[in-house]
């Protein structure tokens, strides 16, 4: 019985360390018509168990609309032309992913990276963020969503 007890362990550890291995992730993005001060979105999915699917769920989650902007405020018009101007703009494995956005709302601020670790990915969204924010917004940049994907720290 210990036997059989270690061997369904040793499975066990086998099939999440190959299932993670094989994980998979995804970003999507939709800029509205005129830049990201008339609107964005974005959707991520990691730990799928291949490409197409997680490039499918990014996607899905771009279009959907939030509940709430960065700022707090409801969606509105701009955020729905936004959505429908969602695409995959990144595929990855065993990778963090980072989005940084300037909460205030009609404001040009937003980024996102992939990165080796979760600083790897937030340090270049706020970097991305802070290029497209202008120098009067540019250090209201913060990372609002972060995920990893796989083995990634």
């Amino acid at each position: 019985m210990g036997r059989g007890v270690a061997l369904i362990i040793a499975l066990t550890v086998i099939l999440v360390a190959s299932d993670r291995a094989n994980a998979a992730g995804a970003i999507a993005e939709g800029i509205a018509p005129g830049g990201v001060s008339k609107g964005y979105g974005y959707g991520i999915h990691v730990n799928a168990a291949d490409a197409d699917t997680a490039r499918a769920a990014a996607l899905t989650a771009c279009q959907k609309p939030p509940k709430q902007l960065a700022s707090g405020a409801p969606p509105d018009a701009a955020q729905a032309k936004a959505r429908a101007q969602c695409a995959v703009v990144s595929a990855f494995s065993n990778k963090c992913v980072s989005v940084a956005l300037d909460p205030k709302d009609g404001t040009p601020g937003a980024g996102w990276a992939v990165g080796d670790t979760s600083k790897q990915a937030d340090d270049e969204a706020i970097a991305r963020c802070r290029n497209t924010a202008g120098s009067t917004r540019r250090d209201f940049c913060k990372v609002i969503s972060q995920l990893c994907d796989g083995t990634a720290k």
